[in-house]
């Protein structure tokens, strides 16, 4: 770990100390650093993300434009009771989700639902002017070719400016309808058009209930909706049919002999007008349906006519780029199926990746309870809206940021695109506070809260998670070194690196820039530098651990920390929610799950002052660092378990290891601070490799099977299988494996071994679920390897393709 970011570090510097104009503001530079930044933005503005959303495109834009997508089997008086809207896990869907995505340009998304008995493909692609478009397309199940098909596209506009149309009626002839809009916010005037192919067949509008309910025409409809309610869209719909249907009741009491797609169409009955429009359709068998926004003075304008090469173009660019950035390793080169696999789950994470903004509720009041560790009621208060850019663990049942699982997804979409994760890191360092504290959970605005139980709503400041974004910036820099290897020796001025003219605003280079450009990769440090020192400093003061109280001496008087928050059945702070910690909580637990993550913090902060020459911080960081690779051991090195420990104290305040095996005991060699030469990476891997404590056919168990917590109670963290902490296992296997220090040949033979039959197993068993069910999971059963929990988790359980990525062995 160690020798490689040195490596980097000395690359990546000697571009600072050939040319002092980068971090001195260079005119020419801030030009190029501007013009990158404009690109990249350019480039990310719109998207489909309104991710918790099966399909809902929006800009990275506040009290803008936002649209929708929803639709329902109309064979049936059942079908509308199943309309889909949001991703939901209860939803009977063979599956759904984006099988070829890049958010710079776009790609497809595939929906198989059983209810409506189509697969419902949605293509999206864009420019870098602002201008889109979406292809949607329904291909009915074979024996289902007539089946009748409800679906709606909305558009609604929050904030100033106005969307119209020019309709006075409820029933549009035309299969053409056009939304024009005017919003500063969105660049001055635009146009919306929805229409269809001229191949899509109607149900046909005989013996018409009421004039306005033939469904071979278009329905539309529009109102006014205040803004932070457009997400209601779904909601709101649902009423206008119950009024149009409790109408229509007072007229006709056999409601049963009203066709469906009669009863089920929107009619305006109030003449209402506003800023949020739906516009309604039926269909008979396959449909195809063209939707494009352009702005009012675009050169180059989507349309029906070249939608589909632009969708193919963007299609391309994903595959090559795949290609260039996900070189498979054996076994997984060898069947197009694990390819497809792969596609697959980093379009998935991509597809996750959604624009959040809103208010909050935050209690900086309440103390914990740290006497009788009993949950704390919190009582929230509405903080300031912000925004944030970030992937999800799941659009069906944890649509919004997670402070520990982000770093995880930032993972292999660094692999994929640098600039865009470390966008979406910007957008979350924007979010510390002056006291250094950034919510675990990023539950931002009414939407997202519809979506979290309210005991889980309010966030606390004195409540961390796993600083997991820290190790982003670190494989950046490896990253860098990679592709710059030939540099360390001849290091060149900044502007010999390219310049930055009309080629460099491809996508490709976007994505590549800081890796091919480091002045902007010096830069970016620069900028987050100061709020990631305020962070790192609230996590050690907050999660201070008592030494002093306690008579305990190790190495560093300073160097120990708890994780607060906990409870007497969870430690929620930690991510780990359930692992059995001491069976009675107390202020003298000290956990060692977290020193090694304040270690994390440390080393990457260390790095990223030596980055920019700032030689007394990172003086003071590489101390710190020190202090806490020596207490790691002195406070949690239990000779008699042979494994790291949490400590608590006794009846008599005299400490007290806690040895839950698992993977709380890893983590000082997950985060590689055991060093190679000692006897003790020996010791962890026979825990790893045993079948009767973590090893298993599917992958490392969360608890070991021989503890007396193993798979009781909740049974989240206490057996099965994570994908993350799988990860972190075989990337520290390959790092110990590769170290020439390593203590002995006995001790490579078993990390060599562990390593290629893990790496296998692991990604062999996620992949035949994903085969079996469609769908990837949350965690996958330690006994027989079936998925489990939350299914659609395309968060840290992608981080299977970069395992794919790793060499076949350890040589």
């Amino acid at each position: 770990m160690k020798s490689y970011i040195a490596i980097a570090l000395i690359f990546v510097y000697s571009i600072v100390c050939s040319s002092e104009t980068v971090l001195n503001g260079n005119s020419e530079n801030q030009v190029f650093i501007d013009q990158y930044s404009k690109a990249s933005n350019a480039s990310l503005l719109w998207g489909p993300y309104r991710s918790n959303l099966y399909l809902g495109i929006r800009p990275r834009i506040p009290h803008s434009l936002m649209t929708g997508l929803m639709w329902f089997n109309a064979d049936d008086y059942q079908g509308v009771g199943k309309i889909k809207h949001a991703c939901d896990q209860n939803d009977n869907l063979k599956g759904f989700g984006w099988t070829k995505y890049d958010p710079r340009t776009g790609g497809r998304q595939i929906i198989k639902d059983d209810d409506c008995k189509l697969s419902l493909i949605t293509e999206f692609a864009k420019d870098n002017d602002g201008n889109w478009g979406l292809k949607i397309k329904g291909i009915p199940k074979k024996g289902h070719e007539d089946v009748k098909t409800s679906l709606i596209f909305y558009a609604g506009l929050e904030g100033d400016g106005i969307l119209t149309s020019f309709y006075e009626s409820d029933i549009i002839e035309s299969t053409h309808v056009k939304l024009g809009g005017l919003a500063e916010q969105l660049g001055g005037g635009f146009d919306i058009d929805i229409t269809e192919s001229i191949k899509n067949k109607k149900p046909e509008g005989k013996e018409l209930v009421k004039p306005n309910s033939d469904p071979s025409k278009t329905h539309y409809l529009s109102l006014h909706v205040p803004d932070d309610n457009i997400w209601k869209a779904k909601d709101i719909f649902m009423a206008l049919l119950k009024e149009s249907i409790e109408e229509l009741t007072k007229e006709h009491q056999n409601l049963h002999e009203v066709p469906p797609e009669q009863l089920f169409s929107i009619r305006n009955m109030n003449n209402f007008n506003g800023n949020l429009h739906f516009i309604q359709k039926f269909f008979v068998g396959e449909f195809e349906l063209f939707i494009t926004f352009n702005k009012e003075n675009a050169v180059e304008k989507f349309t029906p006519e070249n939608i589909n090469s632009k969708i193919k173009s963007s299609i391309k660019h994903f595959e090559e780029r795949f290609a260039e950035t996900f070189e498979l390793q054996p076994p997984f080169n060898s069947d197009k199926n694990y390819s497809v696999f792969a596609k697959d789950f980093l379009s998935n994470l991509l597809g996750g990746i959604g624009y959040f903004y809103g208010d909050s509720l935050v209690d900086r009041e309440t103390p914990l309870d740290e006497v009788k560790f009993e949950p704390t009621l919190l009582n929230g208060k509405v903080e300031p809206a912000h925004e944030l850019f970030t992937s999800v663990p799941s659009r069906s049942f944890f649509p919004r940021g997670f402070y520990w699982d982000e770093g995880f997804h930032l993972l292999p979409i660094t692999e994929y695109d640098v600039g865009l994760s470390l966008e979406i890191l910007k957008s979350w360092f924007s979010l510390i506070d002056e006291d250094g504290y950034i919510s675990r959970e990023q539950i931002l605005g009414p939407e997202a809260r519809s979506k979290v139980p309210p005991e889980f709503q309010v966030q606390n400041p004195h409540i961390a998670n796993p600083p997991t974004m820290l190790l982003v910036f670190t494989k950046i820099l490896a990253l860098a070194k990679e592709r710059h290897d030939q540099l360390i020796d001849e290091p060149k001025k900044v502007d010999e690196f390219g310049g930055f003219g009309a080629e460099f605003y491809e996508n490709e280079n976007l994505a590549d820039a800081y890796l091919t450009h480091p002045e902007l990769l010096i830069n970016y440090a620069k900028e987050i530098y100061p709020k990631l020192q305020k962070h790192y400093e609230w996590f050690r003061k907050t999660q201070k651990g008592d030494l002093e109280e306690f008579e305990r001496t190790p190495f560093s008087k300073n160097e120990a920390y708890r994780w607060r928050g906990r409870t007497q059945k969870h430690c929620l702070a930690s991510g780990l929610d359930d692992y059995p910690r001491a069976e009675s909580p107390d202020t003298a637990e000290l956990n060692v799950d977290l020193i090694s993550w304040i270690g994390v913090m440390t080393r990457s902060i260390k790095t990223m002052a030596e980055l920019l020459d700032k030689q007394d911080d990172a003086q003071k960081y590489s101390s710190i660092l020190h202090d806490i690779s020596k207490n790691i051991d002195d406070l949690h090195w239990s000779e008699k378990d042979e494994c790291y420990c949490d400590v608590t104290v006794d009846d008599n305040d005299e400490d007290l290891f806690v040895c839950n095996k698992g993977y709380v005991s890893l983590f000082p060699f997950l985060h590689k601070f055991i060093p190679a030469n000692s006897a003790k990476i020996y010791k962890i891997v026979q825990l790893i490799r045993d079948p009767e404590e973590l090893w298993s056919d599917y992958g490392i168990r969360s608890l070991s099977k021989s503890n007396k917590y193993f798979r009781t109670g909740e049974d989240y963290w206490r057996g099965n299988i994570w994908v993350n902490m799988n990860y972190l296992v075989l990337e520290s296997l390959l790092h110990y494996g590769q170290q020439p220090d390593l203590v002995d040949s006995k001790t490579k033979k078993l990390i060599q071994d562990t390593y290629k039959n893990l790496r296998v197993n692991l990604v062999q068993n996620i992949f035949n679920e994903w085969e079996r069910t469609g769908f990837a999971f949350e965690q996958y059963d330690e006994n027989t390897g079936k998925g489990a929990r939350t299914k659609h988790f395309l968060g840290w359980t992608a981080l299977a393709i970069s395992i794919m990525k790793m060499p076949e062995q350890i040589k």
